[in-house]
């Protein structure tokens, strides 16, 4: 791997100023094979590359100085958790110094040789991965989930390429495509890629529109609707895009009509439908705001969250949060909660609401739904058991809910964190 790919390190560079300035999510899987590399590796262990510049550093860096240290943790990836040559590293951040911030090619160069030397000499202490996971969000996290889960989801979140989940058309045949793409089977219908899969459309198959991308943990909410349900029912998914789930439930034949708010969004939605050969009646619209000429058998909310739960996939999101001054719960609590109170309206007595967030935060998962069923006296939990599901029963909590975390079956690579809760509809 060439370490004197300039343009891959600018981007890297750029990357990682904005995630230390608290700017909005970034996807960091576009760009070259060496630009997603040396970003993964730079923010999945950012805590630990962090504390061992910071030693060097006599005079904290100022907030606008942050491409300065953006530039010193590349350079401290490579020169930590690379195989190359320690001193070209150093050499190629002190040549993207003279680019950005020539006033401090010397303070950069010293740095950097300085944790050469160190590292050469077997002088670099080891860590615990919980170091690379904000305190605000450890804080968070250690009210409910205790201290050993705590490290698996650490090292869950180091692994580099994440494991990569092929969701099935019921009507395809999981063996053979199994031994196609050179996966494993993991649950029904669902083959796990673990090797460095490259581009997504570069798989084999993929212009066939056989299968989609889509975390086993959430191809869930759609497998409990399907169990809940009868063939051909009417089903309403309020938040679709980018249309994983619908796509579950249409390739089992059921009537669906899909809500997405942002039109961005409606347009990836379709683009993936097409090339699955599906179509759904898609609605453009604020789904708390959608009113249905016909109440539904069931309902879908897969709701806008945090996203905690996907840091396997996005090591950076959990730091964006917690750079954040208000808390991130501050908006989405109420949007989650206005999407509850829409399904009340749109669900048919008897009929189920599927509840479900990619999130590790209580406050988005069991906590919403507990206070939702106290304002709702016409819903009631509808317990999910361990038939209904495809992967360890570990999953169902007392409640009957779903609650994924990303070390569970980690041998095979682990999943997103996810929280899934079925309510019935009493009258």
């Amino acid at each position: 791997m060439s370490i004197d790919n300039v343009n891959s390190r600018l981007l890297a560079l750029k990357e990682i100023e904005s995630l230390l300035n608290g700017d909005s999510h970034k996807s960091i899987n576009n760009g070259d094979t060496f630009y997603k590399f040396i970003l993964g590796i730079s923010i999945r262990r950012l805590g630990e590359i962090q504390f061992h510049i910071q030693k060097y550093i006599k005079k904290p860096l100022k907030q606008n100085q942050n491409i300065i240290k953006a530039n010193l943790i590349i350079g401290a990836s490579q020169i930590l958790y690379m195989r190359v040559p320690k001193y070209a590293a150093v050499n190629a951040s002190v040549e993207l110094a003279k680019k950005h911030s020539p006033h401090h090619v010397k303070f950069i160069n010293a740095i950097l040789r300085q944790l050469v030397r160190d590292f050469e000499s077997e002088n670099i202490q080891d860590l615990d991965p919980l170091i690379n996971i904000p305190n605000e969000i450890i804080n968070r996290w250690k009210k409910h989930i205790n201290n050993n889960d705590l490290k698996k989801i650490a090292k869950q979140h180091l692994i580099i390429p994440p494991a990569l989940d092929i969701a099935l058309s019921a009507k395809e045949n999981v063996d053979i495509w199994c031994k196609n793409l050179e996966g494993k089977i993991f649950g029904n219908n669902n083959i796990r890629l673990k090797n460095n899969y490259g581009k997504i459309d570069d798989l084999f198959g993929y212009d066939k529109g056989a299968w989609w991308i889509q975390d086993i943990a959430a191809q869930l909410p759609s497998k409990i609707l399907l169990s809940s349900v009868k063939k051909n029912a009417y089903v309403i998914d309020m938040c679709a895009a980018p249309g994983g789930k619908t796509a579950q439930l249409l390739t089992n034949e059921l009537h669906v009509v899909s809500i997405e708010s942002n039109a961005k969004r409606a347009k990836l939605l379709k683009n993936n439908l097409k090339r699955l050969n599906l179509k759904t009646k898609l609605i453009i619209q604020d789904a708390s705001r959608f009113k249905t000429e016909k109440l539904a058998d069931a309902v879908l909310i897969d709701a806008p969250c945090s996203s905690t739960g996907t840091v396997r996939k996005n090591p950076d999101i959990l730091w964006r949060l917690s750079t954040k001054k208000n808390s991130f719960l501050n908006t989405l609590l109420p949007l989650q909660n206005s999407l509850l109170n829409a399904a009340t309206m749109m669900v048919k007595p008897k009929g189920i609401l599927i509840y479900s967030v990619c999130s590790l935060e209580k406050e988005e998962g069991e906590n919403q739904i507990i206070d939702f069923i106290k304002k709702h006296s016409n819903f009631k939990i509808n317990p999910i058991n361990k038939n209904e599901i495809d992967i360890t029963h570990e999953a169902i909590t007392k409640e009957g809910f779903i609650r994924t975390f990303p070390y569970f079956s980690e041998e095979l690579g682990g999943m997103d964190g996810f929280f899934i809760a079925r309510l019935e509809k009493t009258h």
